[in-house]
């Protein structure tokens, strides 16, 4: 409004070369242009392009009053998005589409929400959603928002539950429970004090929670039938959720021959799979066993863990029982070896009455006794000299050793 035509972006429409058509054109008011009246100057020359303050000889000049008001602020929300809905939903994605929101102006993108939370922002009317955790259900719903900031009400909310991993997991087994076998297993929510079963057993219906990063106490227990023997317990839960029991997945490891609670700690890595994965309690008989193994005495349970980001509730446990031995002591040692007048025989989880033989490498039988104690001394000094074989007798089996008199 300076009464001339000549400043940068005044020619606001330029048609070029016309006919006798129609021709339509736009033209963009500057952002911040102050609210005022002008003149609007519309030029039409014949055969050659014009300038403001130009007499020609053919055409025609019009001019025209131009009124620049401020525009009112757009305070008007985008209508609500509608038929949200999830699709392709696998164990750690899906894809959520909605139908578009209406606004007054314009609208310029989506907010989507997960659980609450704001997950990511699209432009368009639907989004890939992926870093789920298996067997999880999740709640999203999605806003429309415009240029002004105005954001629309929730669009329905969506409650979707991703697949469950499908993994196999190797077999495991005691062939013989008649003697001892898991009496108990107490890990958070569950508590399970299942007896004498077959050997092994499927109690993946029970879950227990527990969340990345906590230390949480476990408890079990062996039964048995009568004496009480040396167990070998070992624990694994699948963390990378992979189908196979790897050796940093092994949680507790130990032994001991009380009937009572025992207890240890299980550490959750802060890098674990979210979501259900499974826990294998194994205790065999006198040995350390594998996470697929099938052994003569004692017994397998396997159970159901759901690893959360961080803990929202359920029971952490506490500590109910005595400490599991790290490093047990041998069931069965014999002592001095070589002897000369006197062998020691030392008796770790073995009860009761043991029959007691020695057999020299023919076979022959040369002194028979039967030990009441767990630590016993036994005179061999009318034993010639030579290799012996020792062999200790209880109801399961028999145990051999060799030891050499001089």
């Amino acid at each position: 409004a300076d009464g001339d035509f000549d400043d940068s972006g005044e020619l606001i429409f330029d048609a070029g070369t016309m006919s006798k058509t129609t021709v339509t054109g736009s033209m963009s008011i500057p952002a911040g242009t102050a609210a005022k009246t002008t003149r609007m100057r519309v030029s039409m020359k014949y055969n050659a392009a014009q300038t403001a303050c130009e007499s020609f000889s053919y055409g025609e000049v019009e001019d025209y009053t131009l009124s620049i008001t401020q525009s009112a602020p757009d305070t008007q929300a985008p209508t609500a998005p509608t038929s949200l809905a999830a699709s392709s939903i696998a164990q750690t994605t899906l894809t959520l589409g909605w139908n578009a929101s209406t606004d007054n102006v314009g609208v310029t993108g989506y907010d989507v929400y997960r659980n609450g939370s704001l997950l990511a922002s699209t432009s368009g009317t639907s989004y890939n959603v992926s870093g789920l955790s298996p067997a999880t259900t999740y709640s999203f719903y999605v806003k429309a928002k415009d240029a002004a900031g105005n954001v629309s009400n929730s669009s329905n909310t969506v409650n979707s539950t991703t697949l469950a991993n499908t993994v196999t997991y190797c077999a495991s087994k005691g062939n013989n429970v008649n003697y001892e076998w898991i009496q108990r297993v107490n890990f958070c929510e569950i508590d399970n004090n299942s007896g004498k079963n077959s050997g092994y057993v499927d109690f993946t219906s029970m879950t227990a929670t527990v969340a990345l990063g906590e230390t949480l106490p476990i408890n079990f227990q062996a039964g048995f039938a009568s004496s009480s023997y040396t167990e070998y317990w070992s624990i694994w839960i699948d963390f990378n959720q992979n189908g196979t029991f790897d050796t940093d997945e092994k949680v507790v490891s130990g032994s001991s021959s009380s009937s009572e609670l025992l207890t240890a700690n299980v550490v959750i890595p802060s890098n674990a799979v979210l979501g259900t994965t499974r826990m294998r309690v194994s205790m065999k008989y006198n040995a350390v066993q594998t996470a697929c193994e099938t052994f003569s005495y004692g017994e397998v349970e396997d159970y159901t863990i759901n690893v959360l980001q961080t803990r929202t509730g359920g029971s952490i446990g506490e500590t109910l029982g005595e400490s599991l031995d790290s490093n047990p002591a041998e069931s069965y040692l014999v002592y001095p070896n070589p002897a000369n007048d006197f062998i020691h025989i030392s008796l770790h989880g073995i009860n009761g009455d043991v029959s007691m033989r020695i057999y020299d490498l023919q076979g022959r039988l040369v002194k028979e006794t039967l030990l009441n104690n767990l630590d016993s001394q036994i005179d061999v000094s009318d034993l010639a000299k030579g290799v012996y074989i020792i062999s200790v007798d209880e109801e399961k089996e028999a145990i051999s050793k060799r030891f050499i008199k001089m």
